[in-house]
């Protein structure tokens, strides 16, 4: 399981439900553990819980979580209306996927993606 540490629980849970249909297995006032519909699993974390190392309470950098989904516009649609941080709507990219990227509360950036063509296996 990945864990995603936040200054927001809330926000962060909120993402993951309302736009991707993740459900909660377990959840506290610290540590939030979601279901993804294909039966993956994402934890959130309290940034500054005792469980975190000091050190380590920090917003990321150079973290990106991807989710494919069936429909990027779809999904476009429902985090403009869920009011999410929208940081680049969704375009093609070269090697045959259609994506928009969120940054979700916890400072991470999610990749929403779905596929649109074949790999192309120079971008392999």
């Amino acid at each position: 399981m990945t864990s995603l540490l936040t200054d927001d629980l809330r926000a962060t849970r909120r993402l993951f439900e309302k736009l991707f249909d993740f459900k909660v297995e377990f959840a506290n006032d610290w540590f939030v553990s979601l279901k993804a519909p294909d039966g993956g699993q994402l934890g959130v974390m309290k940034r500054t819980s005792e469980f975190v190392p000091k050190a380590h309470q920090k917003t990321p950098r150079g973290v990106m979580i991807t989710v494919v989904v069936d429909d990027v516009e779809k999904a476009y649609l429902k985090a403009r209306k869920l009011k999410l941080d929208i940081v680049e709507e969704p375009r093609d990219l070269p090697y045959g996927q259609r994506r928009m990227l969120l940054l979700d509360a916890s400072g991470a950036l999610v990749d929403v993606s779905s596929p649109t063509a074949p790999v192309d296996p120079s971008y392999i």
